[in-house]
């Protein structure tokens, strides 16, 4: 299920960039508001609608809803300016910092190999975002790109903690339909504020950017097929997490470089630097070093 997950939000990435023109805002509502589709599609042939959305949680849902939104909107805006191999490789560190987290938050046991692997794994990023950063030009869109990518994993980390929280008492439609409704209101909210914001109060170089642009007639079909495809990814990946440790589900995140630098190199002609290649081989090494320990680690116990 993570896999196919994977899979899904590649292709959305793959789209949200094509189409980075566009407001990172105006992104998130496609993103959000067509997610809802296939969700109410997969409700309806479970014969679980309504009955799947009723959730005593609020507070917890709000808190994965506001990381999620964040994450969004930093996960848009770095994949408009780096490469997409690049983009999706700093996001490893979100990975790690959940192995970090679970231990925290959900009680998972971190042993000292994985505390370790994730000290190993975050060498491997900041190699990475020296790529990026080695001439120290903040202004520069490709460190901006970075830094904003390593917010976002950030983010990514908490909504992934909070998932696996609300996995052990909500229905994952109650767990999707929360995240996607409230990120579609964010998402409109940010876009009436671009639209009524004047240019002479603060933040409005952050604000009006974000106003809405009226996609083209042949736009239309990609922009909704973002949604869709996050959505469908959305069900796949809260799915996962009812079935393995928080740190262990993490590591598949690693095949999306796979997909990355494929597709980057089929639609964008992207070729990713040595440097950036080896940063990410040590982290996702770090990754399957962890997995490897627990799969042996299980087996020994089971024995």
């Amino acid at each position: 299920m993570k896999l196919a997950a994977t899979a899904f939000f590649s292709v959305m990435f793959v789209l949200a960039k094509s189409y980075g023109t566009y407001p990172a805002a105006q992104l998130v509502f496609f993103r959000s508001a067509f997610a809802l589709v296939p969700l109410m599609i997969w409700l309806l042939l479970r014969g679980d609608f309504p009955r799947a959305l009723y959730t005593s949680r609020f507070g917890g849902h709000l808190v994965r809803s506001v990381a999620g939104i964040g994450s969004l909107f930093c996960s848009f805006i770095a994949y408009s300016l780096l490469p997409l191999a690049d983009a999706t490789a700093i996001g490893y560190a979100a990975p790690l910092m959940i192995v970090v987290l679970a231990g925290l938050l959900l009680g998972e046991r971190i042993t000292v190999f994985r505390w370790g692997a994730v000290v190993v794994g975050f060498c491997g990023v900041l190699v990475m975002l020296s790529d990026h950063l080695t001439a120290g030009i903040v202004s520069d869109k490709g460190a901006i790109g970075a830094m904003v990518a390593f917010v976002g994993a950030m983010l990514v980390s908490i909504a992934m903690i909070q998932t696996r929280r609300l996995t052990m008492s909500e229905d994952t439609g109650a767990i999707t339909f929360y995240f996607q409704a409230t990120t579609t209101v964010a998402g409109v909210l940010v876009l009436v504020a671009a639209a009524c914001w004047p240019s002479n109060w603060p933040l409005a170089v952050l604000i009006q950017p974000q106003a809405w642009v009226w996609p083209t007639l042949q736009d239309w079909g990609p922009l909704i097929l973002i949604g869709i495809c996050g959505g469908i990814g959305q069900i796949f990946m809260t799915q996962g997490y009812r079935f393995t440790d928080a740190s262990i589900l993490a590591v598949f995140d690693y095949s999306s470089l796979l997909f990355a630098i494929v597709l980057g190199f089929l639609i964008f002609g992207d070729v990713p630097s040595h440097v950036m290649l080896a940063g990410a081989a040590v982290v996702i090494s770090a990754g399957l070093a962890v997995l490897w320990h627990e799969r042996r680690r299980m087996g020994k116990k089971d024995g």
